[in-house]
């Protein structure tokens, strides 16, 4: 009976050893990125058209960070359509909009290799000027901007809305639990083949 509980106890405390490897470097992989933040690559600036609703976009990405500038454009298209690629937490928001002279709508998402944290934007007023428009957001600086805003509640209080993306948390469990187990493993395999071809009795040498 103990030859095959034993097997059963390594194998749980591994996957229980893994998870909390895992849990603890999907946090790491979410937060440090956005501490790392110095400056963007520049954005992009493309056109996407959701519905009759036409976007300005502005997307910039650095290692384990993500942004992603919306700007309404008036007036709305005669017919619906579709154009343009956006990750699922930048899609724009489902109208009705708010009344309002201008809408802009800023996204950050974090964490690595799938983004796990969302923050959001959402600029109706000519008051604010973060995020700026996105028409003419193609400098570095606004995903900086966007991480000092979402960790110390700058440029207007931080962001309206957060978020945890859970289908990038399952995912980054995944990879880095698989990463974690196969280390344990690894190690463990190690330390047997070094105990089965230590030469015995050289554990217990005498002390001199």
């Amino acid at each position: 009976m103990r030859a095959m509980t034993d097997p059963t106890r390594r194998h749980l405390s591994r996957a229980v050893q893994a998870l909390a490897l895992a849990i603890v470097a999907t946090l790491a992989a979410t937060y440090l990125p956005l501490a790392a933040v110095e400056r963007g690559r520049g954005a992009q600036v493309a056109t996407v058209v959701r519905g009759v609703h036409s976007w300005w976009n502005a997307r910039d990405a650095v290692f384990g960070v993500r942004w992603s500038n919306l700007q309404l454009i008036d007036p709305p298209l005669a017919s619906p359509t579709r154009l343009g690629e956006l990750p699922s937490w930048a899609e724009p928001p489902e109208p009705p909009f708010p009344d309002a002279a201008i809408l802009r709508v800023g996204t950050l998402a974090a964490g690595w290799p799938f983004p796990t944290l969302r923050a959001r934007w959402t600029v109706s007023t000519r008051a604010r000027n973060f995020p700026m428009p996105a028409e003419v957001d193609d400098q570095d600086t606004s995903i900086r901007y966007a991480t000092e805003s979402l960790l110390t509640g700058a440029r207007g209080g931080g962001p309206e809305e957060k978020s945890i993306l859970w289908a990038g948390v399952a995912g980054n469990l995944l990879v880095f639990g698989m990463a974690a187990w196969l280390a344990l493993a690894g190690a463990g395999w190690l330390r047997a083949r070094a105990s089965a071809t230590r030469p015995e009795g050289a554990a217990a040498a005498p002390p001199r």
